[in-house]
């Protein structure tokens, strides 16, 4: 019996730690889009030699802007936290180590990821409205097509739910 127990542990042990190689390359490709973002912002920077202003993003003062800004810092420090708790499930995992731990750490990351998803989507909406906002009809257009993407989201959880 106790045979059973342990080749039933190993392999819940191999299924998550399989399952975080696949959530670390997404964290890990998080990471690097929110990184290159918050040095490309939208609308760049004024790159006038007399301005006092030099090298200061153009759109600081709209808040879009500023959603955009605190949003993907966000989705960077959640992707980040993620790949942090990824590398240490992969040491616990090095040694004797109950699957309730592996579960935990998994369960964090996997809330860590699903933030930053969250907020990836919400720094691209408040990106692109503040680099259109010139062209309303527009603006808004993109802001609804990518809101969609939430709808969809909680859809698929309510269907996942009631099954």
């Amino acid at each position: 019996m106790a045979d059973q127990e342990k080749a039933k542990a190993d392999a819940t042990k191999i299924e998550i730690m399989s399952a975080a190689q696949i959530h670390l390359v997404v964290a890990t490709l998080l990471i690097t889009v929110t990184f290159a973002a918050g040095f490309t912002l939208p609308g760049g920077f004024d790159n006038d030699p007399n301005s006092p202003n030099k090298g200061m993003a153009i759109l600081i003062r709209k808040t879009a802007f500023r959603a955009f800004v605190v949003s993907d810092v966000i989705a960077f420090m959640c992707s980040a936290g993620a790949v942090f708790t990824y590398f240490l499930m992969a040491d616990y995992s090095r040694g004797p180590v109950e699957d309730r731990v592996l579960e935990k750490l998994y369960d964090v990351s996997g809330l860590l990821q699903h933030l930053a998803l969250i907020s990836v989507v919400i720094a691209f909406v408040t990106g692109m409205y503040a680099t259109l906002a010139h062209s309303l009809g527009l603006a808004i257009t993109v802001v609804v097509i990518s809101c969609i993407s939430f709808f969809v989201y909680l859809w698929v959880i309510f269907k996942l739910g009631s099954a």
